[in-house]
């Protein structure tokens, strides 16, 4: 078995009960994403785990007469036996882990790139996300959810049996905006295995997925090893801040430079758009009855439009631009590669930030950066200060693994505060000094003056 599936059958046993977060007012709003994965056969690697598991098994075969050893007499494809030992309905996890193709296959975890929905908005184009999305009324469970938008996205059946597995959950996480400003919605991420060693056809939906990408798992369980930072960086004006000052207070605060990691750029199929004439030659009969007559052309004017089309095999281009794995995404995929080590331990009355466990995570293997010197330095005491709490009143050192994050944006909202109020402080006590002198030298230029004008 390689290393990826030792990985993934402990992740998969791992997963124990994941902690339910009810729905609260104002707004009872709920949505779930499908982690999904998939074994990739190597045909390579499982022909050679195919022979030398034969060969162990078997028993050395005796001496025999060398005219019965001939190759003749054995069929042609004794040899070459078959990579894939496909079992159709795997009972367990681990009859489906013993299988050949899947003892040396390539594990990989899919992804979507969101498309641009409405004209003139952009906030989600181009972004890495994993489908899913919104409860709609007929959904009975998240889990149904999970399964129903994933099937309108890229239209994989995720409730047929045959073809995949709910294998768990993570726990479910609030979302919130501007740094826990506003509640949004509760996510529940669920864990899909696919059984089978053909992937199903994707049909994707073009207003919501540009592309789909399967990005192997040993690229992200290299970064945890050998963790590399490529920043995003956002305005914190856009988080901390209300939408009318935005613009004004954006270069006081300054920008967050926030882990990221990049991922090739190798879709399963990208959206190619295309001009398409359209001819409308009702209108024009409805508007001009006499259409034959010489004062109306015959024909209306030619009309285009743009359509979307879909490219399922297209050109790997390697100048193309990386993808960029960041934000929520991260999250939810640090938080399965961490129970590789383990099942996390249940979540503390107070959550707090643990430095030395939060290294360990692939979305944390470096802090975000600061491009605002004070602001760096208060984010970075209060941390030190909530470690020192927390070793003083000897707190269990785990914590919850979406809290962490959490604690972690509620130390930026007070370093905001501590930062503003810092400046104010050195603006008033700038303004205080510099007052002495500059009412000295307005006092010194009066009666200089009334003397020039008794001169005159």
């Amino acid at each position: 078995m390689t290393s990826d599936a030792q990985v993934l059958a402990a992740i998969i046993n791992a997963l124990g009960a994941p902690k339910k977060i009810p729905s609260h007012p104002p707004k009872y709003r709920r949505a779930a994403v499908a982690i999904i994965i998939r074994i990739r056969p190597d045909h390579g690697r499982s022909s050679a785990h195919s022979s030398k598991r034969r060969h162990r098994q078997q028993p050395q075969p005796q001496a025999q007469p060398r005219q019965q050893t001939s190759l003749s007499k054995q069929p042609p494809h004794a040899e070459q036996p078959s990579c894939l030992d496909e079992i159709v309905h795997p009972e367990s996890l681990d009859e489906f882990f013993a299988q050949t193709w899947v003892q040396s296959g390539v594990f990989e975890i899919l992804f979507i790139e969101r498309a641009n929905k409405r004209a003139g908005d952009h906030r989600w184009t181009g972004h890495v996300a994993l489908p899913g999305g919104k409860q709609a009324s007929p959904d009975e469970d998240d889990q149904e959810t999970a399964a129903r938008e994933t099937a309108e996205e890229i239209g994989l059946d995720l409730a047929d049996p045959a073809l995949f597995r709910c294998v768990g959950q993570l726990d479910d996480r609030e979302l919130w905006t501007s740094f826990g400003r506003d509640f949004l919605m509760v996510l529940a991420p669920f864990v899909y295995l696919q059984l089978t060693p053909k992937s199903p056809p994707l049909k994707p939906q073009p207003d919501q997925v540009a592309s789909v990408h399967w990005q192997p798992l040993s690229l992200f369980l290299d970064r945890l090893a050998h963790p590399q930072w490529t920043p995003m960086v956002i305005n914190l004006s856009n988080k901390l801040a209300p939408r009318i000052s935005r613009t004004i207070l954006r270069p006081l605060f300054g920008t967050m430079a926030l882990h990221s990691i990049e991922m090739p750029y190798k879709p399963e199929f990208i959206l190619r758009y295309q001009q398409e004439l359209v001819k409308d030659t009702d209108m024009h009969e409805k508007a001009h009855p006499c259409s034959f007559s010489h004062s109306h052309p015959p024909y209306p004017p030619a009309k285009t439009r743009t359509v979307a089309m879909i490219d399922h095999y297209p050109d790997w281009d390697p100048g193309h631009r990386p993808l960029r794995l960041w934000g929520l995404t991260l999250q939810m995929v640090a938080d399965l590669l961490e129970l590789k080590d383990g099942p996390i331990q249940p979540d503390i009355r107070h959550k707090v930030w643990d430095s030395h466990r939060m290294r360990k995570r692939l979305d944390a293997g470096h802090l975000p950066g600061f491009s605002q010197a004070d602001m760096h330095f208060w984010v970075r005491a209060l941390l030190k200060f909530h470690s020192w709490q927390q070793t003083e009143k000897n707190k269990p050192s785990e914590s919850n693994r979406v809290g962490s994050w959490e604690s972690y944006y509620r130390m930026v909202k007070q370093a905001f505060v501590f930062v503003v109020l810092g400046r104010a402080t050195a603006i008033a006590v700038l303004v205080r000094m510099l007052r002495a002198p500059m009412f000295r030298m307005i006092q010194s230029s009066v009666p200089s003056v009334r003397h020039s004008k008794l001169l005159k």
